[in-house]
């Protein structure tokens, strides 16, 4: 039983990768009949380019609820990084490569609280995170004192708008996001541990992993790709406000949970988590195309995370999954 809830990505494409894609295919068609404009090549930029910011959380969040490291407070991270350096830059005179990697540290340091008090006081990772989320938007506003920060920097303004080849740089940073975590998960020890630590933390302290250790530097991994979104976020629109990212963390789970990675740790497929963020995006853009209301867009969002919540808690009943 446990070998098959720890057993790391093969080969093989497993029946609900499968499952998954056929999802996403039967969904492109639908809009593809019902818009003669989904399938452009703009659109399909525009659609990329929209899920790009939540993409990088979902990536390392996918590693964080693997490793039973779950971050809720990564919307509320992304909009103070993003305040942070467009302060640094705009009102500071600091360069953008430097605000940005003072940026990467704040992110960090972000993400440390929350390991600190998740691994090693031993507090439930969603009520540390809960509590985060609260605390970190709140600072963005302090900082700003609620207004909006306009980003001049023309460098800054590339990342969000510009392209390679033809390509969105946000698009590009989402790939080797993606990359970079499929290959941590897949072919390194510190990816074995990780996978190792979720499915069984006991018996992972047993043989020698340091479980504990694992969450912490989740926790901060975590926070830095909030913060590398958060200010392609604040790039791509040209201000940074500290309202933004505003229930993205929802949004990150949904696609995670969506790609089939347990919420009780030890199981998940990087591979799954992009076509779980495809459905969302494909169903957000196709609904903006054809003029859905935004409210119902948001049920739409709601209905996706309670379905792939309920599919792993009926997964997990099958598999005898004990959370610890």
């Amino acid at each position: 039983m446990m070998s098959s809830i720890l057993r790391l990505p093969g080969q093989a494409v497993e029946p609900r990768t499968i499952s998954l894609a056929a999802v996403l295919i039967l969904l492109g068609a639908a809009f593809h009949v019902l818009t003669p404009f989904f399938f452009t090549a703009a659109n399909l930029s525009n659609l990329f380019l929209s899920i790009s910011v939540l993409g990088i959380m979902a990536a390392m969040s996918t590693l964080s609820i693997i490793g039973r490291s779950i971050d809720l407070s990564v919307g509320s991270i992304a909009a103070l990084v993003g305040v942070v350096v467009a302060l640094l830059i705009e009102k500071h005179g600091v360069s953008a490569p430097a605000a940005m990697a003072l940026g990467l540290v704040v992110g960090g340091i972000c993400g440390a609280v929350n390991g600190a008090l998740a691994a090693f006081i031993g507090i439930n990772p969603i009520i540390v995170t809960i509590g985060t989320l609260s605390l970190f938007r709140g600072l963005a506003f302090i900082l700003t004192d609620g207004q909006t920060t306009l980003i001049q920097d023309e460098g800054m303004l590339f990342l969000g708008d510009g392209r390679v080849l033809g390509v969105p740089v946000s698009v590009l940073i989402l790939a080797v996001a993606f990359l970079c975590c499929h290959v941590t998960a897949v072919h390194t020890v510190a990816g074995r541990a990780i996978f190792a630590a979720g499915a069984n933390p006991r018996a992972a302290r047993l043989a020698g992993l340091p479980v504990i250790a694992i969450r912490f530097w989740l926790f901060v991994a975590s926070g830095m790709a909030a913060a590398i979104s958060g200010v392609l976020l604040a790039c791509q629109s040209g201000t940074a406000i500290p309202s933004a990212a505003t229930t993205y963390e929802i949004l990150v789970v949904t696609a995670v949970l969506l790609g089939g990675t347990s919420l009780a740790g030890g199981d998940g497929a990087l591979s799954r988590t992009a076509i779980g963020l495809l459905i969302i995006g494909t169903l957000n853009n196709g609904m903006a195309l054809l003029a859905v209301p935004t409210f119902y867009q948001m049920c739409a969002n709601g209905l996706l995370l309670l379905l792939a919540v309920t599919v792993d808690q009926v997964r997990g009943r099958r598999l005898g999954v004990v959370e610890e």
